[in-house]
């Protein structure tokens, strides 16, 4: 991970590189809880230089500079992520085409057709995740165990969903496994998905789950789906095996992704009480999925 690298460097860092010549525009982008990332334009382009940090020990999301790089190399051309450009991993800092656009909204058909496009991806090479209620939610158990007994955290150890034999998937996708709406750039045809430090090799039902997650749209400040916005968005992936898996796994999936957020809440800091409150209220909106 890089240790420091902010607009004050940027430009030295990036023209020592190659990164084309001056002058250079250089403006610190939002919506990221971990890494650093910076806009940054010249003559030859408009890119986004990302420096990566430390995340939480052992978190559901890792952050994983090489695995981002690999994923964004597999993806090139498919019309889903944004397209490399450089990756000096001794330096954690990796470079890639910057996407126009406005953040996901509401383009259901334009977010099922990009899931859709992905499954071109060749997923082998990458870092292996649990496909079956029992793993996904033994992954929960142990960041409940991580825990502090309070009055969530028991709600949701009374109430964990009862493990049940699944199926192994059809095929295993690269999946990018946090795709929150602030990862969603663009519409229709040109909506593409970023921030990819945590790609693996799994159930396509795992990023549908964090897509449609009352969670995951609370924690990217966005309203949760309604069942209309579901359904319809089911209708346009016309995936029936996979909206099967989806279904048969959402409870289990809500489970550990509630014990990430009960964490996540728990070691936040009270310094940050607008991001605490964030992650209660994803954790209590989990809890209602669980209990529906």
């Amino acid at each position: 991970m890089a240790a420091s690298f902010d607009i004050a460097n940027a430009e030295e860092f990036l023209k020592a590189r190659g990164l084309g010549c001056g002058p250079y525009q250089v403006k610190k982008l939002a919506g990221g809880y971990w890494n650093d990332v910076l806009k940054v334009s010249n003559p030859s382009g408009t890119y986004v230089v990302k420096c990566y940090r430390a995340v939480l020990k052992d978190s559901l999301f890792p952050n994983l500079p090489e695995a981002e790089a690999a994923a964004l190399q597999r993806l090139s051309g498919l019309g889903v992520a944004p397209e490399p450009f450089a990756f000096w991993p001794d330096d954690g800092i990796l470079v890639y085409s910057y996407v126009e656009g406005d953040v996901w909204r509401d383009d259901l058909v334009g977010m099922a057709n990009l899931l859709r496009r992905k499954e071109a991806a060749d997923a082998h090479g990458f870092r292996v995740v649990p496909f079956t209620a029992e793993d996904i939610l033994a992954e929960g158990d142990a960041l409940f165990a991580r825990c502090t007994t309070d009055r969530l955290v028991t709600a949701f150890q009374n109430g964990r969903p009862t493990a049940f034999s699944t199926p192994i998937p059809e095929r295993l996708s690269l999946i990018h496994t946090d795709i929150g709406a602030t990862n969603l750039i663009g519409h229709g045809d040109g909506l593409r998905l970023v921030d990819w430090q945590c790609p693996a090799m799994g159930d396509l039902a795992e990023d549908i789950y964090s897509f449609l997650s009352p969670a995951f749209q609370i924690l990217n400040l966005c309203q949760p789906l309604s069942e209309v916005d579901r359904a319809h968005f089911f209708d346009a992936l016309d995936m029936p095996s996979v909206n099967q898996r989806y279904r048969a796994l959402e409870k289990a999936f809500a489970y550990r992704m509630a014990g990430y957020c009960c964490l996540r809440y728990q070691t936040v800091g009270e310094s940050d009480i607008a991001v605490r409150d964030r992650y209660i209220r994803a954790a209590e909106a989990e809890l209602e999925r669980i209990h529906a």
